[in-house]
């Protein structure tokens, strides 16, 4: 994982509200599972972590139907590129550099997506959940 999604999430836990903090528990748990249960390398892909994906994929969706808020429609469809990506990859002869490269962008922007939701929270004068959050503001 790199740097923005450490900021994202800490940024999502500490600022944000309910969806916010559900999202940042989800995705880290799907990087925790990727991370240590697949023990994935750069440029593989296996079933489990098409899996993975795809539960992560379904969590947002039925989040983006159920909140009021934008940004989970949004990582629904940043999740389902990146299973395309997943899927091209193996379809076609297209090159791990690639098939990585579009992965990492495509995560990179979920992650800046779940921070735009946290800044719309702010902007708009939402309270934060995280007591933390309240404190600092």
């Amino acid at each position: 994982m790199h740097v923005a999604g450490w900021v994202a999430f800490t940024v999502g836990w500490l600022k944000g509200g309910h969806p916010e903090r559900f999202g940042v528990a989800v995705l880290m748990f799907g990087q925790l599972i990727e991370i240590f249960v697949f023990n994935r390398r750069s440029g593989e892909i296996s079933l489990g972590l098409v899996g993975t994906q795809a539960v992560l994929l379904l969590i947002f969706g039925r989040q983006a139907f159920r909140s009021n808020r934008w940004w989970p429609l949004a990582v629904t469809g940043c999740l389902t590129l990146i299973l395309l990506v997943y899927g091209l990859a193996t379809v076609t002869s297209m090159s791990a550099y690639a098939a990585v490269s579009a992965e990492v962008g495509l995560w990179l922007l979920l992650h800046l997506i779940l921070l735009a939701g946290v800044a719309e929270r702010w902007l708009a004068g939402e309270a934060a959940v995280s007591r933390l959050g309240r404190d600092a503001a």
